[in-house]
């Protein structure tokens, strides 16, 4: 919910102008609420029954937390694959956007972990050629893959330009067996 006295304190200490940017900001209808998305996670997690992988934006902290606190729930261990993903929740951390949160796995417990007992955040939700998803897809990360019976879950809407590399990655899950 907006916090109208919130910003008039912030416009009243001189911010004359607030601006924004939104892949959704031409698009009909609401979108819903974070913690509508948290218990749509929380409920496909709950559902699968091997590795769940998900990316979105990195900078999204709260689907991030969303994402965390359903894996939790489900009985899952969060792993954080890639640079600007590792990045963001470390400085979240920092911040205590994340207090609640329990802590997240290195890249080294992807191999030890049961596979109904893992869920990846991983960077390249727009199709980033050098990011992990990419790599995962291409069969080029040194540490990830995801095989049939893994799902995959894209917790983003597709920047407009992006849908080639973005269809690309998903072509090739959908070759390897992975849910989408």
């Amino acid at each position: 919910t907006t916090d109208e006295q919130k910003f008039r304190a912030i416009g009243e200490e001189g911010v004359r102008a607030l601006i924004c940017d939104s892949t959704n900001a031409v698009r009909d209808g609401i979108s819903p609420s974070e913690g509508d998305v948290a218990e749509s996670l929380k409920n496909i997690i709950a559902r699968a029954k091997g590795r769940v992988a998900m990316t979105t934006f990195a900078s999204n902290v709260a689907r991030l937390r969303s994402a965390a606190l359903a894996a939790d729930a489900c009985g899952r261990q969060v792993i954080v694959v890639g640079r600007a993903m590792e990045r963001v929740i470390g400085v979240a951390r920092e911040l205590g956007y994340l207090d609640d949160v329990p802590p997240f796995r290195g890249v080294d417990a992807y191999q030890v972990l049961p596979a109904n007992k893992v869920m990846v955040l991983l960077t390249g939700s727009q199709g980033e050629q050098r990011a992990a998803l990419a790599r995962i897809a291409n069969d080029d990360h040194p540490a990830i893959e995801l095989s049939s019976g893994d799902t995959l879950l894209l917790s983003s809407r597709t920047i407009p330009g992006n849908e080639k590399p973005v269809n690309r990655i998903l072509n090739a899950m959908v070759n390897k067996g992975v849910e989408i």
